[in-house]
């Protein structure tokens, strides 16, 4: 059965219900019309180049992967602790522990979840890798300035900075990757780009991160490639997803708070909110329309 379920309003994994627009939809179909031929390496690299064209980075810093945890998996096998904000994505804490690694945690503190700086350091000091989402997921709040970030790639730490929400929040190290080696910063194409279900994720890494090229190429699909290129070539629909996101955001938060549940300002596609006798619980993505 395809998604979503009949009558469900799936909210939960933070995709956007708005499907890709025509042009990205029928080259996923052109592609799966010759998909007996495995993707050409020429493709991969236009789509490499074409993220580094929207990113502002030089093409030989961008790598796509089929989901973060595909990036992430090979940390594990070398990083024992890893210093995180807390709480952070899920994921990667469920990821680390299923590799058994530990997780160094620095809570996110006060009433606005901010991550201080001096705690964090210490933290990656003791850590062999450093992961920070920014902005955080699940509280929406960006946790550091890239001057900030600066200072723990200065540790000399393998780090992730993972901009998943870039598109919303506007904020990002990316332009940092030429002069920290030990610096990879992490995208996606599923939430403004509304390509969740082909799972293309690009990487900007620093020189010492080490990417194998005919093992990652061959990773991405021909249909999600081909659908990355036409979103790439004609992307103007994503600053449309993203306005229509920011206002459905504006009259979910305005419409709970009448309702006596708070809710936190968001740098993301969804919000944070605690209702009277609620633990706090996130809000999935806020489309309108």
């Amino acid at each position: 059965m395809l998604p979503p379920p009949a009558g469900v309003l799936k909210l939960d994994q933070n995709e956007v219900p708005i499907p890709p627009p025509s042009h990205v939809v029928e080259a996923a179909a052109q592609a799966l019309a010759v998909s007996n031929w495995y993707q050409p390496a020429a493709l991969y690299d236009e789509v490499r180049g074409l993220y580094a064209e929207y990113a502002g980075v030089d093409p030989k810093y961008v790598w796509l992967f089929p989901g973060a945890d595909d990036f992430f998996e090979p940390l594990f096998r070398t990083a024992r602790a890893v210093a995180v904000p807390s709480p952070t994505y899920f994921l990667f804490e469920d990821q680390a522990q299923f590799h058994g690694a530990s997780l160094v945690k620095t809570p996110l503190r006060g009433g606005e979840f901010r991550l201080d700086l001096a705690e964090f350091l210490d933290a990656a000091r003791r850590a062999d890798a450093v992961y920070l989402d920014n902005p955080n997921n699940p509280t929406g709040q960006l946790l550091l300035k890239p001057g900030e970030v600066e200072e723990v790639l200065a540790l000399g730490k393998p780090t992730i900075i993972d901009e998943a929400y870039f598109e919303f929040s506007g904020a990002t190290v990316a332009n940092l990757v030429d002069s920290w080696p030990n610096l990879a910063v992490v995208r996606t194409m599923s939430k403004a780009f509304l390509l969740a279900g082909l799972r293309v994720t690009p990487v900007i890494a620093g020189r010492g991160w080490r990417i194998h090229y005919n093992t990652v190429r061959f990773r991405v699909s021909l249909p999600s490639l081909a659908a990355a290129r036409a979103a790439l070539y004609k992307r103007d629909y994503v600053a449309e997803v993203v306005r229509q996101i920011r206002e459905g955001a504006r009259y979910l938060r305005e419409e709970l708070s009448r309702l006596g549940v708070k809710t936190w300002p968001t740098h993301a596609n969804f919000i944070l909110a605690r209702g009277r006798r609620a633990s706090p619980r996130r809000c999935g993505n806020t489309a309108s329309g």
